[in-house]
């Protein structure tokens, strides 16, 4: 039995190419969702920072789809602090859970919780990132796009854009967290040695959009007119980009080239508002869907079971978006 391959599911690029996060206190499905309390089934805990909209989206399809898994399912905040994080995965743990789901604050601080509890029978899977190099024995599986392959997105649609060169900034995602750090790593690489400068790049503590206008705030008033893109590494955050670029009231700041991650309702309507806007969409309920799905199968023995579990990005333009239906979160 192989349960150490891996399967790379292949990557869309369309025409322009161009992850995100308490007490403790588990919250059962809602009375009448997808999964609600069904004797005899095993429950899944997910856990996230439920104050960011993509995990509180995820909630909800993980209670849409969880009896089609096989599994009861309940909420366990981390609350963005990685001690929470300690305590959830430890009361999941309690109440003798079969399986976690987890998305992590940062790329270690759940490594010593999530190795224990493996160790006594819990299949643990990442929702919606990867694990970092030095963690992958921390958790049984992963489902994830491949952010690295974000930020190399963003910097080819940035190339295309300025065939003949430009200089912009990039705004990173929250400090720490494995999803910030692969798209800046896939960003930061791609367009080394060539004609597409950075001129700064900074990450806010938190995924906030009001810390992604500051951040903006401080480049456009460093740099004026010499920005002419701004990779945002999320969507919510580019809309304090947007909010920056707008206080400006000079032409050029409206044809500054925005792209963001996570293509939810935010970033569809910038696609749709923005003169110049892509984002890179990962599609939750994919995502939450196959967490289930491997989680069973991990639980099961079940050979075909699969350890890292890559998710296409849909990418959003203008000239794609009609493609596509916009997300609830």
């Amino acid at each position: 039995m192989n349960h150490k391959r891996v399967t790379i599911a292949a990557v869309s690029v369309v025409a322009i190419l161009v992850s995100a996060c308490g007490s403790g206190t588990a919250t059962p499905a809602a009375p009448g969702a997808a999964g609600s309390p069904a004797a005899g089934m095993p429950t899944l805990a997910f856990i996230a920072q439920m104050q960011n909209p993509s995990q509180a989206f995820s909630w909800k399809m993980y209670q849409k789809n969880a009896a089609k898994y096989g599994f009861n399912v309940i909420n366990l905040d981390n609350g963005g602090d990685v001690q929470k994080q300690t305590a959830a995965i430890n009361n999941a743990v309690a109440q003798k859970v079969a399986a976690i789901a987890i998305n992590p604050v940062d790329e270690a601080g759940y490594v010593p919780a999530t190795t224990a509890a493996m160790s006594g029978g819990v299949v643990v899977c990442l929702s919606m990132v990867p694990p970092a190099a030095a963690a992958i024995n921390a958790s049984t599986c992963s489902v994830s796009v491949d952010d690295i392959l974000g930020g190399q997105t963003a910097a080819k649609a940035i190339m295309a854009a300025f065939p003949n060169g430009a200089t912009g900034v990039e705004i990173g995602g929250q400090a720490g967290h494995v999803a910030a750090n692969n798209r800046h790593e896939g960003f930061s690489k791609a367009v080394a040695g060539t004609n597409i400068k950075v001129l700064d790049y900074k990450n806010p503590t938190a995924w906030d959009t009001a810390q992604a206008q500051a951040i903006a705030n401080d480049m456009i008033t460093k740099y004026g007119d010499k920005i002419q893109f701004i990779f945002c590494h999320w969507d919510n955050g580019a809309t304090g980009v947007i909010n920056a670029l707008k206080a400006v009231n000079q032409p050029w700041a409206n044809k500054v080239l925005i792209i963001g991650v996570d293509g939810n309702k935010t970033g569809f309507a910038q696609v749709q508002s923005w003169p110049n806007y892509i984002s890179i969409a990962q599609n939750a309920e994919t995502i939450t869907s196959k967490v289930m799905e491997q989680s069973m199968k991990w639980i099961k023995k079940d050979s075909s079971a699969v350890k890292a579990n890559i998710i296409p990005f849909d990418v959003i333009t203008k000239d794609t978006i009609a493609n596509f239906t916009a997300p609830e979160w």
